[in-house]
């Protein structure tokens, strides 16, 4: 029998691959018992199945979706706030390792080899949205070309296959590559500064101006460097032709001091789970009680104290 303690907690509205991170880092800590009248749920945007339940709740999404404080009790968040009740767990902490970011025995004459073409951009759609994105890769593209390999604006008749792997496939042969955010958001640093960093290609970065928090900026290009896009595409040109300052950017390490930022700590994340499993108040679905109004009335997993 396991001497770790036991956690009444259930899951929903949750896409597969979030709530199997979770049950792996809360089993590191605790028995988990998934059970129909949870104490906890930790629950997504992608269904109403939450309003079922009036525990404890723990909203997260990987969007840029501000939580209903009407409805959860506690968020874990990919950009960062001041709301007590939210933590901050960037994407590319929840879904990659830090470890190919670590620069340690790299053959990087090698390296320098393999890149032999100049930018990449990477971009699933178009629109508004990601006006500024666009917007610099047309800039860019006018000084020299630079290959659009996604879905969106693409100028090279191939695009790149879905998943991981392929991805960084892709973008290995590349100098540089245009890692535009598609929104300006404290915090909202995704897979897209790091995924390029673990090809070995330099990052041109907008999006989030604390991203020299959690990233070394000898190790990418940063926009908020520059007054204008011109002037940023002139500067990357300028990197392109001077070989010196070129792998000055490719060798340094994507973290400061070669050392991963505690935003990748799972130990710091269970900490405050920890907190929020021991921490007695009465949810919010509870404080709240207005389900009586509707169907969720007939379908409600835990009964109100008064009952």
């Amino acid at each position: 029998m396991s001497d770790l303690p036991s956690l009444s907690i259930n899951f929903s509205d949750c896409p597969i691959h979030l709530e199997d991170f979770f049950v792996r880092i809360l089993s590191q800590r605790y028995q988990l018992h998934r059970e129909d009248r949870p104490e906890f749920l930790i629950y997504a945007l992608t269904g109403q199945r939450h309003r079922l339940y009036n525990c404890v709740k723990i909203w997260t999404h990987h969007e840029v979706y501000r939580p209903n404080w009407k409805e959860c009790d506690y968020a874990i968040l990919p950009f960062l706030g001041n709301d007590p009740r939210h933590y901050y767990l960037p994407i590319f902490a929840y879904n990659r390792s830090p470890k190919p970011l670590i620069r340690n025995n790299i053959d990087w004459p090698q390296i320098r080899s393999e890149k032999t073409r100049f930018c990449s951009l990477l971009s699933a759609y178009v629109n508004r949205t990601v006006q500024r994105r666009m917007d610099f890769f047309n800039e860019l593209n006018r000084r020299r070309k630079v290959d659009s390999i996604g879905r969106a604006g693409n100028n090279t008749g191939w695009k790149v296959p879905s998943g991981h792997a392929p991805k960084l496939e892709a973008l290995r042969p590349y100098k540089f590559t245009i890692a535009f955010e598609n929104k300006e958001l404290d915090g909202w640093t995704t897979e897209k500064m790091y995924d390029p960093m673990a090809a070995h290609t330099v990052p041109i970065f907008w999006g989030d101006q604390r991203a020299v928090e959690y990233f070394n900026p000898e190790a990418f290009i940063n926009a908020y460097d520059f007054k204008s896009l011109s002037e940023l595409a002139d500067y990357v040109c300028a990197v392109d032709a001077d070989e010196k300052l070129y792998r000055k950017y490719l060798e340094a390490p994507p973290f400061r001091d070669n050392t991963p930022p505690d935003v990748f700590s799972e130990d710091k994340l269970l900490d405050f789970l920890k907190k929020v499993f021991a921490t007695a108040i009465k949810p919010v679905g509870q404080r709240r009680w207005f389900f009586h109004l509707t169907k969720w009335r007939l379908a409600k997993r835990n009964k109100l104290p008064t009952e």
